[in-house]
């Protein structure tokens, strides 16, 4: 690509993003944007190819695909016509939140309840058994990502308790990179009305399913004293409170 081309890229940006940690809500605030007019992809610009295939997509020098994971549970099989796409909902957009393609990107940071979080990650899905690099090459490439971008979740440390470390330092790393920038902070629990607002639209009629994504399988649940390590325990209990969450109690739903 030439330099000509790259500035052109360059300009070509997202009007929004929505970013977390996966297995937050980030198929759901796709189908929420959407529905408000908003078209908006989940993982169709960003996936664990990284930035610059991300700009390849904005550039249309690749094409952009429905994750098969945003068309789950859902009977609407084309939800959202690519070609005009104008927002993207991804947690894999989170280490590019400072890169220059997102500079006047509005940003959306969604949360959901950490314990839950945990429980889908490694109950449902199987990430973070990885105890280290050798293990790690067997992993799926979504989970490579993570580890690319968080390389201390390869040391020695149990399941759920690299699960939990993750939750942390993601969402660390999202205040970080939005630092000194407006954006919306929203828990995914709380009333849709709340983004609504944030978006200056006043709409009675919105897609407002939360469970879309919502795995239904018998699985264990995990819980806070199930993490092993002290420190992590404390940090993973710390951001909850922060976020406004009950850390002592959390019901599987």
């Amino acid at each position: 690509m030439s330099i000509f081309e790259r500035e052109k890229v360059v300009h070509m940006k997202l009007k929004y993003l929505v970013t977390g940690t996966g297995r937050c809500g980030t198929v759901y605030m796709a189908r929420l944007l959407t529905s408000l007019g908003i078209p908006c992809g989940h993982e169709s610009v960003f996936d664990s190819s990284g930035v610059e295939y991300a700009i390849d997509r904005l550039s249309g020098n690749r094409p952009l695909v429905l994750s098969h994971i945003s068309q789950f549970n859902c009977n609407a099989e084309n939800w959202l016509e690519l070609e005009t796409i104008m927002a993207e909902s991804s947690y894999m957009a989170a280490p590019f939140l400072d890169h220059e393609c997102l500079r006047d990107t509005i940003i959306i940071h969604i949360v959901r309840h950490p314990v839950r979080v945990v429980n889908s990650f490694c109950n449902y899905h199987g990430y973070f058994r990885a105890a280290n690099a050798q293990e790690n090459e067997r992993c799926h490439v979504w989970e490579k990502f993570i580890y690319g971008h968080i390389p201390q979740l390869q040391e020695e440390l149990s399941q759920y308790d690299r699960a939990s470390l993750y939750y942390v330092l993601w969402n660390k790393m999202i205040t970080n990179k939005l630092l000194n920038r407006g954006f919306l902070f929203h828990k995914i629990e709380d009333d849709p009305r709340l983004v609504l607002d944030f978006l200056d639209i006043s709409a009675d009629d919105f897609f407002d399913n939360r469970t879309i994504n919502t795995l239904k399988k018998p699985a264990d649940f995990f819980q806070t004293n199930m993490i092993k390590n002290d420190d992590i325990r404390k940090a993973f209990v710390d951001i909850g409170e922060s976020y406004g969450y009950n850390m002592s109690e959390c019901k599987m739903i």
